[in-house]
Order: C-alpha cells, then structure tokens, then sequence
C-alpha cells in the first residue's frame, strides 16, 4: 500500500502550474513548536492576520511567528489540502524543512500596532 509520501512524490512536480508557498509557525524560547500550514504568498498578508488573532486572544504573547518558503506544483498542494497533510510534520518527512525567511518576535512587542509595524521592516 502507498504512502501519502509515496502518493505525493508519484504527483507531478515540475509540470503545470508551480505555486510559491509559505509554511507558518512559531517556536518559543523553551523549545516549544507549532505550526499554521502552508499558505499562499503573498507572506505579508498572512502575517498581519496570524498576528491581529494572536493579539485578540493573548494581550502578551511569548513566541515568534516565523515563515519557510516552498514550491511544488498545483498538484502537490491540492493533495496536501485534501489530506490535510499540510504540515510541518508532514513536510519534514520529505526532506529539510528550508530555512526560516521572514519571523516576528511577538514578545518585543506590548501590542497588535507595534507588532505590525515590526512586519513593515521585513523584505517580503
């Protein structure tokens, strides 16, 4: 029986359309990881929602948001939505997760404003 990293290796990967994607999540100074799935760029805009909710349900943060670029097909990201595979978990199964390109610090920051001026700063 084939695996879902079996199935999506057998996806074409180079064929049609290719999308840019970013994989969210955070870490804390602890250790602790998590993440939100993979996200159609453009970054900024994902990062302003992540960081207006977060701030909505915890008045002091204490982890940083922090974003990795992917590409893969069409193909492959539809099926990693329809199994809900789209997961740092999953992702890491297939080789080195990228290196992070874009995070946050939420906990240098006493509010919503300021943590969304921090995200001006970066090179999206």
């Amino acid at each position: 029986m084939m695996t879902h990293i079996d199935k999506f290796n057998n996806l074409p990967s180079q064929d049609g359309e290719i999308v840019d994607l970013y994989l969210f999540g955070w870490f804390d100074n602890t250790g602790n990881t998590g993440d939100y799935g993979l996200n159609v760029a453009p970054a900024q805009k994902t990062f302003q929602t992540l960081i207006t909710t977060t701030y909505m349900f915890q008045s002091e943060p204490m982890f940083t948001l922090c974003c990795r670029p992917f590409k893969m097909s069409q193909a492959q990201f539809e099926y990693l939505q329809e199994h809900d595979l789209d997961t740092q978990d999953f992702l890491s199964n297939l080789g080195p997760l990228p290196d992070i390109v874009f995070s946050v610090d939420l906990s240098q920051h006493n509010d919503v404003n300021s943590a969304l001026g921090a995200i001006k700063d970066l090179p999206f």
